[in-house]
Protein backbone atom coordinates (compact mmCIF):
# COMPACT_ATOMS: atom_id res chain seq x y z
CA UNK A 1 0.00 0.00 0.00
CA UNK A 2 1.03 3.61 -0.57
CA UNK A 3 -0.01 6.43 1.82
CA UNK A 4 -1.23 9.60 0.14
CA UNK A 5 -0.35 11.88 3.08
CA UNK A 6 2.02 12.04 6.04
CA UNK A 7 5.70 11.22 6.44
CA UNK A 8 5.31 7.99 4.49
CA UNK A 9 3.59 9.70 1.55
CA UNK A 10 4.49 7.92 -1.66
CA UNK A 11 6.37 5.10 0.07
CA UNK A 12 5.50 1.57 -1.03
CA UNK A 13 4.71 -0.44 2.09
CA UNK A 14 4.19 -4.18 1.85
CA UNK A 15 1.72 -5.90 4.13
CA UNK A 16 -0.22 -9.15 4.23
CA UNK A 17 -4.02 -9.20 4.07
CA UNK A 18 -5.07 -11.44 6.93
CA UNK A 19 -8.85 -11.07 6.88
CA UNK A 20 -11.61 -9.50 4.81
CA UNK A 21 -15.24 -8.72 5.56
CA UNK A 22 -18.06 -7.22 3.50
CA UNK A 23 -16.98 -3.59 3.97
CA UNK A 24 -13.51 -3.70 5.54
CA UNK A 25 -10.36 -5.78 5.45
CA UNK A 26 -7.41 -6.19 7.78
CA UNK A 27 -3.77 -5.98 6.78
CA UNK A 28 -0.75 -6.79 8.91
CA UNK A 29 0.96 -3.55 9.96
CA UNK A 30 3.97 -3.18 7.65
CA UNK A 31 7.56 -2.31 8.44
CA UNK A 32 9.72 0.28 6.68
CA UNK A 33 13.50 0.16 7.13
CA UNK A 34 13.03 -2.23 10.03
CA UNK A 35 10.65 0.14 11.80
CA UNK A 36 6.95 -0.47 12.34
CA UNK A 37 4.76 1.92 10.36
CA UNK A 38 2.10 3.54 12.53
CA UNK A 39 -0.31 5.41 10.30
CA UNK A 40 -3.14 7.39 11.95
CA UNK A 41 -6.79 6.59 11.39
CA UNK A 42 -8.21 8.55 8.48
CA UNK A 43 -5.08 8.13 6.34
CA UNK A 44 -5.93 7.49 2.70
CA UNK A 45 -3.79 4.86 1.01
CA UNK A 46 -3.60 3.33 -2.43
CA UNK A 47 -3.84 -0.44 -2.14
CA UNK A 48 -2.47 -2.61 -4.92
CA UNK A 49 -3.04 -6.33 -5.09
CA UNK A 50 -0.49 -7.45 -7.71
CA UNK A 51 -1.99 -8.54 -11.03
CA UNK A 52 -5.52 -8.14 -9.66
CA UNK A 53 -6.59 -4.61 -8.75
CA UNK A 54 -5.66 -1.21 -7.39
CA UNK A 55 -7.95 1.04 -5.34
CA UNK A 56 -8.05 3.79 -2.73
CA UNK A 57 -8.83 2.90 0.87
CA UNK A 58 -8.97 4.60 4.26
CA UNK A 59 -7.45 3.34 7.49
CA UNK A 60 -10.26 3.26 10.03
CA UNK A 61 -8.47 1.77 13.03
CA UNK A 62 -5.51 -0.13 14.40
CA UNK A 63 -6.52 -3.45 15.90
CA UNK A 64 -5.33 -6.96 16.70
CA UNK A 65 -6.20 -10.24 15.03
CA UNK A 66 -4.74 -13.64 15.79
CA UNK A 67 -2.07 -12.04 17.94
CA UNK A 68 -0.94 -9.68 15.19
CA UNK A 69 -1.14 -5.91 15.01
CA UNK A 70 -3.06 -4.84 11.94
CA UNK A 71 -4.76 -1.95 10.22
CA UNK A 72 -8.45 -2.13 9.40
CA UNK A 73 -9.17 -0.48 6.05
CA UNK A 74 -12.32 0.27 4.11
CA UNK A 75 -13.25 -1.59 0.95
CA UNK A 76 -14.32 1.09 -1.57
CA UNK A 77 -18.01 1.15 -2.40
CA UNK A 78 -17.51 0.42 -6.09
CA UNK A 79 -16.11 -2.97 -5.07
CA UNK A 80 -18.63 -3.79 -2.34
CA UNK A 81 -21.57 -3.05 -4.67
CA UNK A 82 -20.25 -5.39 -7.36
CA UNK A 83 -22.58 -8.35 -7.67
CA UNK A 84 -25.32 -6.85 -5.52
CA UNK A 85 -28.67 -7.33 -7.19
CA UNK A 86 -30.26 -4.08 -6.12
CA UNK A 87 -27.36 -1.67 -5.65
CA UNK A 88 -28.26 1.84 -6.83
CA UNK A 89 -27.12 3.00 -10.24
CA UNK A 90 -24.62 5.86 -10.09
CA UNK A 91 -25.20 8.16 -13.07
CA UNK A 92 -23.14 11.24 -13.83
CA UNK A 93 -24.23 14.09 -16.08
CA UNK A 94 -21.37 15.83 -17.83
CA UNK A 95 -20.66 18.10 -20.76
CA UNK A 96 -17.70 19.17 -22.84
CA UNK A 97 -18.30 22.80 -21.88
CA UNK A 98 -20.33 24.94 -19.52
CA UNK A 99 -23.56 26.72 -20.33
CA UNK A 100 -25.35 23.87 -22.11
CA UNK A 101 -28.01 23.32 -19.42
CA UNK A 102 -26.46 20.41 -17.55
CA UNK A 103 -27.89 21.13 -14.09
CA UNK A 104 -31.34 21.92 -15.48
CA UNK A 105 -31.37 18.65 -17.42
CA UNK A 106 -30.28 16.65 -14.37
CA UNK A 107 -32.94 18.18 -12.13
CA UNK A 108 -35.77 17.57 -14.57
CA UNK A 109 -34.70 14.03 -15.46
CA UNK A 110 -34.45 13.32 -11.72
CA UNK A 111 -38.01 14.58 -11.20
CA UNK A 112 -39.24 12.54 -14.17
CA UNK A 113 -37.61 9.41 -12.73
CA UNK A 114 -39.21 10.15 -9.34
CA UNK A 115 -42.61 10.48 -11.01
CA UNK A 116 -42.00 7.10 -12.63
CA UNK A 117 -41.49 5.45 -9.25
CA UNK A 118 -37.73 5.66 -8.76
CA UNK A 119 -36.12 6.68 -5.48
CA UNK A 120 -33.71 9.33 -6.72
CA UNK A 121 -30.85 11.08 -4.96
CA UNK A 122 -29.35 14.18 -6.60
CA UNK A 123 -25.71 14.89 -5.75
CA UNK A 124 -24.29 18.31 -6.58
CA UNK A 125 -20.63 17.50 -7.20
CA UNK A 126 -19.97 20.65 -9.22
CA UNK A 127 -17.36 21.66 -6.67
CA UNK A 128 -16.81 25.40 -6.57
CA UNK A 129 -19.93 26.47 -8.48
CA UNK A 130 -22.65 24.25 -7.02
CA UNK A 131 -26.21 25.50 -7.57
CA UNK A 132 -28.64 22.57 -7.36
CA UNK A 133 -29.93 23.70 -3.96
CA UNK A 134 -30.59 27.19 -5.36
CA UNK A 135 -32.39 25.84 -8.43
CA UNK A 136 -34.63 23.77 -6.14
CA UNK A 137 -35.21 26.63 -3.69
CA UNK A 138 -33.62 24.71 -0.82
CA UNK A 139 -31.89 26.26 2.15
CA UNK A 140 -28.79 24.10 2.49
CA UNK A 141 -27.09 24.45 5.86
CA UNK A 142 -24.44 21.81 5.18
CA UNK A 143 -22.76 20.48 2.07
CA UNK A 144 -20.15 18.13 0.64
CA UNK A 145 -17.56 20.54 2.02
CA UNK A 146 -18.60 19.52 5.55
CA UNK A 147 -18.41 15.87 4.56
CA UNK A 148 -14.90 16.20 3.13
CA UNK A 149 -13.69 18.11 6.18
CA UNK A 150 -15.08 15.44 8.48
CA UNK A 151 -17.55 17.78 10.17
CA UNK A 152 -20.68 15.86 9.15
CA UNK A 153 -21.69 12.52 7.65
CA UNK A 154 -23.86 11.94 4.59
CA UNK A 155 -27.06 11.64 6.65
CA UNK A 156 -26.41 15.03 8.24
CA UNK A 157 -26.15 16.90 4.94
CA UNK A 158 -28.77 15.16 2.78
CA UNK A 159 -32.01 17.09 2.26
CA UNK A 160 -35.53 16.30 1.13
CA UNK A 161 -36.17 17.51 -2.41
CA UNK A 162 -39.26 17.80 -4.61
CA UNK A 163 -41.35 14.82 -5.67
CA UNK A 164 -39.89 12.46 -3.06
CA UNK A 165 -36.30 12.97 -4.17
CA UNK A 166 -33.33 13.63 -1.91
CA UNK A 167 -30.52 16.12 -2.47
CA UNK A 168 -26.89 16.18 -1.38
CA UNK A 169 -25.88 19.86 -1.69
CA UNK A 170 -22.56 20.87 -3.17
CA UNK A 171 -20.51 23.89 -2.26
CA UNK A 172 -19.51 27.13 -3.93
CA UNK A 173 -16.06 28.62 -3.55
CA UNK A 174 -14.64 25.56 -1.74
CA UNK A 175 -11.65 25.22 -4.04
CA UNK A 176 -10.87 25.16 -7.72
CA UNK A 177 -12.92 22.37 -9.35
CA UNK A 178 -9.81 20.81 -10.88
CA UNK A 179 -8.12 20.61 -7.43
CA UNK A 180 -10.49 17.98 -6.04
CA UNK A 181 -8.44 14.89 -5.34
CA UNK A 182 -9.16 11.27 -6.15
CA UNK A 183 -9.15 10.52 -2.42
CA UNK A 184 -11.86 13.14 -1.82
CA UNK A 185 -13.99 11.75 -4.64
CA UNK A 186 -13.56 8.23 -3.25
CA UNK A 187 -14.69 9.48 0.17
CA UNK A 188 -17.83 10.94 -1.39
CA UNK A 189 -18.56 7.71 -3.29
CA UNK A 190 -18.10 5.64 -0.12
CA UNK A 191 -20.48 7.95 1.74
CA UNK A 192 -23.08 7.65 -1.02
CA UNK A 193 -22.82 3.90 -0.63
CA UNK A 194 -24.38 4.27 2.81
CA UNK A 195 -27.60 5.33 1.05
CA UNK A 196 -27.93 2.15 -1.00
CA UNK A 197 -30.95 0.73 0.82
CA UNK A 198 -32.80 4.04 0.49
CA UNK A 199 -32.25 4.99 -3.18
CA UNK A 200 -32.48 3.38 -6.60
CA UNK A 201 -30.62 5.96 -8.67
CA UNK A 202 -27.90 8.45 -7.70
CA UNK A 203 -27.64 11.31 -10.20
CA UNK A 204 -24.38 13.23 -9.93
CA UNK A 205 -23.97 16.72 -11.37
CA UNK A 206 -20.29 17.15 -12.25
CA UNK A 207 -18.26 20.21 -13.13
CA UNK A 208 -18.58 21.30 -16.77
CA UNK A 209 -15.85 20.57 -19.26
CA UNK A 210 -13.07 18.05 -18.90
CA UNK A 211 -11.74 19.15 -15.51
CA UNK A 212 -10.19 16.68 -13.10
CA UNK A 213 -13.28 16.73 -10.85
CA UNK A 214 -15.58 15.68 -13.67
CA UNK A 215 -13.35 12.86 -14.87
CA UNK A 216 -12.81 11.51 -11.35
CA UNK A 217 -16.54 11.20 -10.71
CA UNK A 218 -17.12 9.73 -14.16
CA UNK A 219 -14.71 6.87 -13.50
CA UNK A 220 -16.96 5.71 -10.64
CA UNK A 221 -20.19 5.94 -12.64
CA UNK A 222 -22.26 3.05 -13.93
CA UNK A 223 -23.63 5.32 -16.64
CA UNK A 224 -22.49 8.71 -18.00
CA UNK A 225 -24.90 11.11 -19.68
CA UNK A 226 -23.08 13.46 -22.05
CA UNK A 227 -24.97 16.65 -22.87
CA UNK A 228 -24.48 18.62 -26.08
CA UNK A 229 -26.27 21.41 -27.95
CA UNK A 230 -26.46 22.07 -31.70
CA UNK A 231 -23.74 24.76 -31.60
CA UNK A 232 -20.60 23.58 -33.44
CA UNK A 233 -18.29 24.27 -30.50
CA UNK A 234 -20.56 22.33 -28.13
CA UNK A 235 -20.52 19.35 -30.49
CA UNK A 236 -16.73 19.49 -30.67
CA UNK A 237 -16.45 19.74 -26.89
CA UNK A 238 -18.79 16.77 -26.37
CA UNK A 239 -16.63 14.68 -28.69
CA UNK A 240 -13.52 15.84 -26.79
CA UNK A 241 -15.08 14.59 -23.54
CA UNK A 242 -15.77 11.21 -25.15
CA UNK A 243 -12.18 11.02 -26.34
CA UNK A 244 -10.95 11.57 -22.79
CA UNK A 245 -13.25 8.77 -21.56
CA UNK A 246 -11.57 6.54 -24.13
CA UNK A 247 -8.04 7.67 -23.23
CA UNK A 248 -8.68 7.14 -19.51
CA UNK A 249 -10.25 3.73 -20.21
CA UNK A 250 -13.46 4.62 -18.41
CA UNK A 251 -15.72 1.57 -18.66
CA UNK A 252 -19.07 3.22 -17.87
CA UNK A 253 -22.00 2.95 -20.26
CA UNK A 254 -22.47 6.15 -22.25
CA UNK A 255 -25.57 8.05 -23.29
CA UNK A 256 -26.06 11.25 -25.29
CA UNK A 257 -28.69 13.97 -24.89
CA UNK A 258 -28.96 16.92 -27.28
CA UNK A 259 -30.37 19.99 -25.55
CA UNK A 260 -32.23 23.06 -26.84
CA UNK A 261 -33.06 21.86 -30.35
CA UNK A 262 -35.70 23.44 -32.58
CA UNK A 263 -36.79 20.25 -34.32
CA UNK A 264 -36.55 16.48 -34.19
CA UNK A 265 -34.49 16.52 -37.39
CA UNK A 266 -31.96 18.91 -35.86
CA UNK A 267 -31.64 16.63 -32.83
CA UNK A 268 -31.12 13.60 -35.06
CA UNK A 269 -28.48 15.39 -37.12
CA UNK A 270 -26.44 16.35 -34.04
CA UNK A 271 -26.73 13.00 -32.27
CA UNK A 272 -25.99 11.09 -35.47
CA UNK A 273 -22.79 13.06 -36.06
CA UNK A 274 -21.49 12.56 -32.52
CA UNK A 275 -22.46 8.89 -32.24
CA UNK A 276 -21.05 7.95 -35.65
CA UNK A 277 -17.79 9.81 -35.00
CA UNK A 278 -17.41 8.09 -31.62
CA UNK A 279 -18.00 4.70 -33.23
CA UNK A 280 -15.62 5.30 -36.12
CA UNK A 281 -12.71 7.01 -34.42
CA UNK A 282 -13.00 5.98 -30.76
CA UNK A 283 -14.72 2.57 -31.01
CA UNK A 284 -17.26 3.76 -28.43
CA UNK A 285 -20.91 2.75 -28.41
CA UNK A 286 -23.05 5.73 -27.43
CA UNK A 287 -26.72 5.31 -26.55
CA UNK A 288 -29.07 7.96 -27.91
CA UNK A 289 -31.15 8.95 -24.87
CA UNK A 290 -33.12 11.63 -26.67
CA UNK A 291 -33.30 15.39 -26.96
CA UNK A 292 -34.88 18.44 -25.31
CA UNK A 293 -36.83 20.97 -27.37
CA UNK A 294 -36.12 24.69 -27.04
CA UNK A 295 -38.92 25.79 -24.74
CA UNK A 296 -39.46 29.14 -22.95
CA UNK A 297 -41.10 27.26 -20.09
CA UNK A 298 -37.68 25.94 -19.05
CA UNK A 299 -36.36 29.43 -18.40
CA UNK A 300 -39.60 30.37 -16.64
CA UNK A 301 -39.26 27.40 -14.31
CA UNK A 302 -35.61 28.21 -13.59
CA UNK A 303 -36.59 31.73 -12.58
CA UNK A 304 -39.33 30.34 -10.35
CA UNK A 305 -36.86 27.90 -8.78
CA UNK A 306 -39.00 24.86 -9.58
CA UNK A 307 -38.43 22.01 -12.07
CA UNK A 308 -40.12 22.39 -15.45
CA UNK A 309 -41.39 18.81 -15.27
CA UNK A 310 -43.40 19.76 -12.18
CA UNK A 311 -44.25 23.37 -13.06
CA UNK A 312 -45.22 22.78 -16.71
CA UNK A 313 -45.73 19.01 -17.04
CA UNK A 314 -47.35 19.21 -20.48
CA UNK A 315 -44.79 21.53 -22.07
CA UNK A 316 -42.63 20.29 -24.97
CA UNK A 317 -39.47 20.21 -22.85
CA UNK A 318 -41.17 18.31 -20.02
CA UNK A 319 -42.37 15.65 -22.45
CA UNK A 320 -38.77 15.31 -23.63
CA UNK A 321 -37.48 14.94 -20.07
CA UNK A 322 -40.03 12.19 -19.43
CA UNK A 323 -38.89 10.31 -22.56
CA UNK A 324 -35.23 10.63 -21.59
CA UNK A 325 -36.02 9.22 -18.13
CA UNK A 326 -37.90 6.31 -19.69
CA UNK A 327 -35.06 5.59 -22.12
CA UNK A 328 -32.55 5.69 -19.28
CA UNK A 329 -34.55 3.22 -17.20
CA UNK A 330 -34.75 0.89 -20.17
CA UNK A 331 -30.99 0.98 -20.77
CA UNK A 332 -30.29 0.29 -17.10
CA UNK A 333 -32.62 -2.72 -17.33
CA UNK A 334 -34.05 -1.60 -13.99
CA UNK A 335 -36.29 -4.00 -12.13
CA UNK A 336 -38.00 -2.90 -8.96
CA UNK A 337 -36.89 -5.11 -6.06
CA UNK A 338 -39.55 -7.40 -4.67
CA UNK A 339 -38.14 -7.00 -1.17
CA UNK A 340 -36.26 -4.13 0.45
CA UNK A 341 -34.04 -5.41 3.25
CA UNK A 342 -34.30 -3.25 6.36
Amino acid sequence: MQPLTGIYKGQVLKGEIINAFSKTFKIKIPYHRNKIVLLPSGTMVRVEIPERMSFLSEIVSKTFLKGQSCFELTIPYQLTKAGKKHAPHIITVTSGKGGVGKSTLLINVAMALSKQGMRVCIVDADMGTANIDVLLNLNARASLQDLLRGNKNIFQIIMEGPCGSTVVPGTSGFQAPDCVTEAEVQKIINSLGLLERYVDIILVDTSPGVLNNSMLFNQFADFIIVLATPEPHAITDAYAALKIFKDKKIQSKLGLVVNRVFSRSEAYDVSHRIIKAAQKFLSLDINDLGFVMEDPNVLKSVRRLWPCVLQYPHSPASQCYEKIAGNLKGLLKWKMPSLIVK
